[in-house]
């Protein structure tokens, strides 16, 4: 199939330059100035928006304006700690709770039903390898402000509303029980794991047959759906609700502490040497620094001895090593991550990172020890083959972490956390009607300055764990260079312009470490330098045959077909940094 769409775009690539003329004139060397490929991407991706808009028409819409949504009270949302310490208060203690749930449907076990994976929108699974769940922790720095919630869920990403319903949920479920609530924040981020259960409502199928009812839901008798599967929807709900409820009910006292593992960042195949010991990730779109390339960790250890120590662990890196067309259920390498730290006696949650870009290596782990005990379990269970890059590289991540423990240093016990909403516009595409037409859960509102009329409001956060750490939770997928620095700049970026916002982290004070929670609390899709924005259509014409021949070396602009727009980079990074601003 992707064959025959590249001979239709090649088809209407050459209707596009006869038709344009001389807009595009070759140079010697067989390739066209920038503004060739500009023109005709723009061209074909008018007449897409035109298709997206037409369709988004169809569409009932019960949407608040954006002044009205602000006027009103953000349900579900947390501001954070009311005051910012500078210094850890009097008496500060350092509590931390860890929880666990299984989002897994009975009816996926036994076999008896399939259900579409995350992101591959036709592929479906119709068994268990090892789960799907979330991993919760509570931190509370025992200042009075407040205790802080991070949730770590398998899936592809999980959307505003549906972060806010958990967050309820949660509250709801403490209530119940008899504990009075302190939480000042429940950031919920998700791993980007494809090949589990969607947890947005990507799949095909549904996705088609809820979008008519969804057109048709002006009559009294038919209600507006999410595309998300109805039967794991409220498991999903339930599962990440009940690990923050045990999370927070299971606080003890300890001490928390710092390190990082080995670098891992070196990539042979795009020649970009990092002085990295290891070729385990790589920049697929910018062969160029600036991004996390090791795995930052904190490790909290109880007073009391008999509890078990968690290790909570951030890394910037697509969980894709597992074969897309897999019939089994696998969280990918972060679930093998957390075997190997369990099986050393310590509970685990992964963060996922600024990953826009970010792949894995899934053949370079060549630790003989690893190596060889991920054969010997193909030898006994030949199925384990089609897991094993997925299992020798979070076994090998999982030994860089338990090596890298002496390193560990104490982080005071501070906690300082300030949310803030966000309104980001949308243009016309695919998440742009995944909104109008309610099948995504974003919180959508009408905006006249938005170039398709719609708007999301979404959330982007600043957290100080201890007195040199800071962590910046960001609603998508970002590339990392508009956090750490190095962003594409005019003689390489698609419009031929610089990026024109600071980098974050020419903002924060030199001696700390930042790091980013990804996909946190929403997920809008990729969050792309608004210098190096392509109509995603562009992406298909320079990688054809054809495309190359004119256009010269073929650039990347696939994660435009998922963004909301061309202002989303500006637009989060600026609300991150007024957010450090206000902060510092």
């Amino acid at each position: 199939m992707k064959k025959t769409v590249k001979k239709m775009i090649s088809a209407l690539l050459v209707i596009s330059l006869l038709f344009t003329g001389t807009t595009v004139s070759l140079a010697a060397d067989g390739t066209a100035s920038n503004r060739g490929i500009i023109f005709t991407s723009n061209l074909i991706n008018g007449v897409l928006n035109a298709v997206f808009m037409g369709v988004g028409a169809l569409f009932p819409k019960d949407f608040p304006t954006v002044d009205e949504y602000y006027a009103g009270e953000s349900e579900g949302f947390y501001e954070g700690t009311e005051i910012f310490l500078d210094a850890p208060a009097k008496g500060a203690k350092w509590e931390l709770g860890f929880g666990k749930a299984s989002m897994v449907p009975e009816n996926l076990r036994d076999g008896s039903r399939k259900y579409y994976t995350g992101g591959y929108f036709t592929q479906k699974i119709n068994g268990v390898y090892d789960d799907q769940g979330a991993n919760a922790v509570a931190l509370n720095d025992n200042s009075g402000r407040g205790t802080v919630v991070m949730v770590s869920v398998d899936g592809i990403g999980v959307n505003n509303s549906d972060v806010r319903t958990v967050r309820a949920e949660a509250e709801r479920k403490l209530k119940e029980m008899g504990v009075e609530s302190d939480i000042a924040a429940i950031n919920i981020s998700a791993t980007h794991c494809h090949t589990v259960i969607d947890t947005q409502g990507f799949g095909l199928g549904t996705l088609v047959l809820k979008l008519f009812q969804n057109l048709f839901s002006f009559l009294p008798f038919i209600e507006k759906s999410r595309s998300i599967d109805d039967e794991f929807y409220p498991l999903m709900i339930d599962g990440i609700s009940d690990a923050i409820v045990e999370a927070y009910t299971n606080m003890e006292s300890g001490e928390l502490y710092y390190f990082e593992t080995a670098g891992i960042g070196y990539s042979e195949r795009n020649q970009n040497y990092l002085d990295d010991e290891y070729g385990y990730i790589f920049n697929k779109r910018y062969d160029k620094e600036g991004y996390q390339h090791v795995i930052a960790c904190f490790k909290f250890v109880p007073d009391n001895k008999a509890s078990a120590p968690t290790v909570l662990a951030n890394l910037g890196g697509h969980p894709t090593t597992i074969n897309r067309e897999t019939e089994l259920l696998s969280a990918d390498y972060p679930h093998y991550i957390e075997e190997k730290i369990n099986a050393a006696g310590m509970n685990f949650a992964f963060i996922q990172g600024a990953q826009s870009p970010i792949s894995v290596n899934k053949g370079g782990v060549t630790t003989p020890e690893i190596v060889e005990e991920v054969k010997a379990q193909i030898a006994a269970d030949p199925r384990v083959a089609d897991y094993e890059s997925a299992k020798t590289l979070g076994y090998e991540f999982a030994r860089l972490i338990i090596d890298a423990q002496k390193k560990a240093t104490r982080v005071e016990p501070m906690i300082n956390v300030k949310m803030s909403e966000v309104t980001v516009p949308m243009e016309y595409g695919l998440m742009e009607l995944g909104a109008v037409s309610s099948l995504l859960g974003l919180t959508t509102v009408k905006d006249k300055s938005a170039p398709c009329g719609y708007s999301i409001v979404t959330e982007v956060g600043y957290l100080e764990i201890g007195t040199d750490i800071v962590m910046l939770t960001v609603p998508g997928e970002l590339i990392p260079q508009l956090v750490y620095g190095n962003v594409v700049d005019a003689s390489e970026s698609y419009l031929g312009t610089d990026w024109e916002l600071d980098c974050t982290v020419d903002l924060i004070d030199a001696d700390k470490t930042v790091l980013v929670m990804g996909l946190c609390n929403d997920a809008i899709g990729y969050i792309i330098p608004d210098n190096d924005f392509a109509p995603f259509i562009a992406d298909s014409l320079w990688n054809t045959e054809l495309g190359e021949k004119l256009f010269g070396k073929p650039q990347h602009h696939y994660e435009e077909m998922l963004s909301m727009g061309s202002k989303t980079g500006s637009t989060v990074i600026g609300a991150i940094n007024a957010l450090v601003a206000e902060a510092n």
